[in-house]
């Protein structure tokens, strides 16, 4: 079993960052995804940190259902939630936090295993471990892409709910006592007044994602900043604009449309339409930017404290 302190690999085990790059990483993101850099964060602490999280992400994922199709009041088919961007964003997130617990625990506890073995136990074992990195492979970029695009997405998915449809009445907050407005949208005076579900699963839905966006970034692990950036930023933009397309899809079977603002008689003319999911598509790279700066700032804190720790072993 490895040590709770094991190390990443060793410099002189480098691999280029991309294809027919000279500039070389010194350790593969997969392996980087299972460790901390903050010292006083275990590898054992990390693996049961992120343990917990996939275990409250998937306790939730049954609740937002339940809150998506019994109690948020919508007269559409169920079938429109498979097309709403939080349930992507949700998705993407428990998928990718499923796949970083399962990485660090084999990583941890089962560091060395038979590649040539083929009990089941161990062909599991594989599976579940990071990818063997190879200097030419294209793994470690489309892994890159996967871990951008679920921040990203989990961070628009908060930003476009709090600033876009809260604002606009269409953030569907618990409603309080009947004032004879059968069109009117809770407020936040009234967000609790109908029990603790909804509010809780509103929470976690737009505001505790992002939390975990957050907290994996700045302190679960020591990915770098990725490139190629263009790349990078061509892809997210990519698939923002295909996600517009399922939902303009969705909108077709399900007679629903996953945002107000893609509703040409709401929007009154076409064209507002049209710029408001150019805003929509230009969020992912502003917030792929963000999360540059949230990367950045996390190396720069965590090389002030192995400074601060050498120095503390020298005294």
């Amino acid at each position: 079993m490895a040590d709770s302190r094991t190390p990443l690999l060793a410099d002189d085990q480098g691999l280029p960052l991309a294809v027919g790059s000279n500039q070389v990483q010194d350790h593969p993101i997969f392996l980087r995804v299972c460790h901390s850099p903050w010292s006083w964060l275990s590898q054992s602490g990390l693996v049961y940190t992120r343990g917990c999280i996939l275990a409250y992400l998937t306790a939730l994922a049954g609740m937002l259902l339940d809150y998506k199709i019994e109690k948020r009041e919508d007269s559409h088919t169920c079938w429109r939630i498979i097309f709403q961007f939080s349930t992507l964003a949700f998705v993407l997130l428990w998928l990718y936090h499923f796949i970083a617990f399962a990485w660090s625990f084999t990583h941890l506890y089962y560091p060395d295993i038979e590649e040539d073995d083929d009990r089941c136990e161990f062909v599991i074992l594989r599976k579940f471990s990071p990818p063997i990195q190879t200097a030419h492979s294209r793994k470690r970029f489309y892994f890159s892409l996967f871990y951008i695009f679920v921040h990203v997405v989990v961070f628009i998915n908060s930003i476009v709910f709090w600033t876009v449809l809260v604002p606009n009445g269409h953030g569907h907050f618990p409603e309080g006592e009947d004032d004879g407005d059968a069109e009117a949208e809770g407020s936040f005076e009234d967000f609790w007044s109908d029990g603790w579900f909804q509010p809780f699963c509103i929470i976690n839905l737009w505001g505790v994602t992002a939390l975990l966006a957050f907290i994996e970034i700045v302190y679960l692990n020591s990915v770098k900043r990725p490139v190629p950036i263009p790349s990078h930023i061509s892809a997210i933009v990519f698939l923002l604009s295909v996600w517009l397309g399922w939902a303009a899809f969705g909108k077709i079977l399900t007679d629903h449309y996953a945002y107000f603002w893609m509703d040409p008689e709401f929007m009154e003319k076409t064209e507002y339409v049209a710029a408001a999911s150019v805003a929509f598509v230009g969020l992912g790279p502003s917030v792929f930017v963000f999360i540059l700066g949230l990367i950045g700032l996390r190396e720069s804190l965590t090389k002030k404290d192995d400074r601060s720790n050498e120095q503390y072993e020298r005294q």
